[in-house]
């Protein structure tokens, strides 16, 4: 096994790890109960956002690797530090954004190979025949033991042993940052020699654009309550870098996939960023008022 493909499964079973820890089942119950925005949110990130961006790599007519990349990225939402990043801080609800940290995730190891298979067979990022050389099944393998077994093995420590979760949250997450850090250093001379074919395929704007749309599709599928328009627009925003990069370096090993996959992960994280400290100073405003 590859070093890259080594650290960027470290990162996402310590990013799914992470996510199942921060959950309470009472949050994930209670959120449930709210029917319609469960169902917006699905919408927003499973549906409009992935056609969002498979409209933009045809757009900004990225080449195929930097374009799978890209989409890959669309496809996949649901991110651990959500319960942090969309919850109570940036003035959004803790329930709602506990929930979706555990069923994207969850529900994401079905839909990334069913959606990919679908848009790679249509040809709408790839030839058509590109479809064949994909091993959707091993996708959905590796999702499976990288991505769910470690969720759910965190929500079962978070209820079993909530003393013991707190304890680990901390160490996780540095991990996380770790090996991001080191695919990163690994991916050093391949990221060298590709940021001029990432910048010049467009694929930052790209980024640029989808992310900001990503953000409005949340907002306006919110619902009238602004903490859950808070907590859905950066649920939206952020997508999954631990899934996409255990993907890129798996399946795509070589090739301009994991670069745009972590050129993505940057972009969102400095628009999420300032998104937060936005929702954070309206909320707050609305609360001395």
């Amino acid at each position: 096994m590859n070093p890259e493909k080594i650290a960027a499964i470290v990162m996402l079973v310590s990013l799914m790890l992470s996510a199942g820890l921060e959950i309470k089942v009472e949050h994930l119950v209670a959120a449930l109960k709210n029917y319609g925005l469960l169902a917006r949110a699905l919408v927003a990130n499973f549906i409009v956002v992935p056609i969002f961006g498979v409209l933009l790599a045809r757009t900004f007519h990225l080449d195929v690797y930097i374009a799978i990349g890209f989409v890959l990225m669309a496809l996949a939402p649901g991110v651990p530090f959500l319960v942090r990043a969309a919850g109570r801080t940036p003035g959004g609800s803790l329930g709602f954004a506990a929930m979706l940290a555990f069923i994207m995730p969850a529900l994401s190891i079905v839909t990334i190979p069913l959606t990919a298979r679908f848009i790679f067979a249509a040809g709408f990022i790839a030839p058509a025949e590109f479809a064949g050389n994909v091993p959707f099944g091993r996708i959905v393998v590796t999702l499976v033991g990288f991505q769910l077994v470690p969720l759910v093995v965190g929500l079962l420590t978070a209820s079993g042993a909530p003393k013991l979760a707190a304890k680990l949250r901390r160490p996780l997450r540095l991990l996380f940052f770790v090996a991001v850090l080191v695919l990163i250093v690994i991916l050093g001379p391949t990221l060298v020699k590709a940021i001029a074919s990432v910048y010049g395929s467009r694929v930052m704007w790209a980024t640029v654009v989808l992310v900001l749309l990503s953000a409005g599709t949340g907002w306006i599928l919110g619902g009238p309550q602004a903490q859950y328009r808070r907590t859905l627009s950066i649920a939206t925003v952020l997508r999954n870098i631990g899934t996409c990069a255990v993907v890129a370096t798996a399946i795509f090993p070589g090739t301009l996939v994991a670069p745009t996959v972590l050129t993505y992960f940057i972009i969102q994280f400095l628009i999420s960023m300032l998104i937060r400290i936005y929702f954070h100073r309206a909320g707050t405003r609305t609360a001395a008022a």
